[in-house]
């Protein structure tokens, strides 16, 4: 199947054509659905480079943000997002069969530097950006900026409202209760709650792999 023509079939009903012209070389997209709310945001993108990948039989809302020309968010199948944010400079990978309820956000960097000096930096150089008709991150100086992936692993259910912070870990089968901040690994077949998240209980053996 032609990728190309496979992602403008697969988006036309919901974004423009012209959005589709500008963003259908950055992504693939298998046999899945892409509703409404969908949004590709890429804001120094790599000419040709794949930022979203897509597997199949998934159903995927929400915003998804690349503010470099870094990132890569991979989604394997039977995947159902339903909307949110998805903030990638490193790399977000989701696993199969996982469901994320809608209001929540995954960030794999901080954004910003812990020293205040390089902070004062970073508003200079946006509002000289901004001033200038510029994307007003386009000189940001990312290496002072740490970041590292996000792993989603299978039959994963995060719900609403979450928060999903770099260098996480989702194991196998956990459920994070909505409205959760997760600064650290889960362990697979458990759930977590809270801010930060924290161990609820372990789920049934008979329920597991």
């Amino acid at each position: 199947m032609d990728v190309r023509g496979g992602i403008i079939k697969a988006v036309k009903k919901i974004i423009s054509p012209n959005v589709v012209k500008k963003y259908a070389s950055h992504l693939e997209i298998g046999k899945s659905v892409m509703l409404p709310g969908f949004n590709l945001d890429l804001r120094n993108p790599i000419r040709e480079k794949k930022y979203l990948r897509i597997g199949d039989d998934c159903m995927i809302n929400g915003n998804f943000v690349f503010e470099s020309e870094g990132g890569e968010v991979s989604i394997g199948d039977r995947v159902y997002l339903g909307g949110g944010t998805v903030i990638c400079r490193s790399k977000i990978e989701f696993g199969n069969d996982i469901f994320v309820a809608w209001g929540g956000y995954l960030y794999d960097h901080d954004s910003h530097s812990l020293d205040y000096r390089q902070r004062h930096l970073d508003m200079s150089r946006q509002l000289e950006d901004y001033r200038n008709g510029k994307n007003f991150i386009l000189s940001k100086d990312w290496s002072v900026v740490n970041s590292k992936p996000i792993v989603i692993q299978d039959n994963v259910w995060i719900g609403m409202h979450c928060i999903i912070l770099k260098g996480v870990t989702i194991g196998e089968g956990a459920i994070i209760g909505a409205g959760s901040v997760v600064t650290r690994d889960v362990e697979p077949w458990t759930v977590v709650a809270g801010n930060p998240a924290k161990l609820v209980k372990n789920l049934p053996a008979d329920i597991r792999k």
